[in-house]
């Protein structure tokens, strides 16, 4: 009996209560699946904008390690660089003091155009006397020079 009276009481009231939640569930139902269409789009997107950057960033660790190896490279160029110029200015400081000496040692020669003992030390392992063999003297009295002009004299 007080069911049949509660029902009686609030049934007109439940009715449109009922009736309103089920309006703002298919209401906020529908909105929120016009928001996932929307959110779909934005995500797909955004997977295309991540999955360029990961390709980006795969050339990019890529070229990283190329300039990393020609940075190595460069360097062991410029050590070696370093130490054939270390070597050049041991053996000029060593050729020079070896034509000092040879000037010392040989005054007379001082008046002449290209003293014996210096052409000697400066002509030795070059690309004109790679057995060491001396060439005669040209028209010039130089030794080694010749008169033809093709041949480098």
């Amino acid at each position: 009996m007080i069911l049949e009276a509660a029902k009686a009481k609030l049934g007109p009231f439940l009715v449109p209560i009922i009736g309103t939640l089920v309006v703002v569930v298919l209401g906020a139902f529908w909105w929120l699946w016009s928001d996932r269409d929307q959110l779909l789009e934005k995500n797909a997107s955004q997977a295309v904008i991540i999955s360029n950057a990961a390709q980006a960033n795969r050339e990019n660790v890529a070229s990283i390690k190329y300039l990393e190896k020609d940075i190595a490279w460069r360097e062991q160029k410029a050590i070696e660089r370093q130490r054939r110029d270390r070597f050049r200015d041991q053996e000029l400081a060593q050729t020079r003091e070896e034509l000092t000496k040879a000037l010392e040692d040989a005054p007379e020669c001082v008046d002449q155009p290209w003293p014996d003992a210096v052409f000697d030390i400066m002509r030795r392992d070059t690309v004109l006397d790679p057995n060491g063999d001396r060439a005669g003297e040209g028209a010039s009295g130089v030794p080694g020079s010749h008169s033809d002009s093709r041949a480098g004299g």
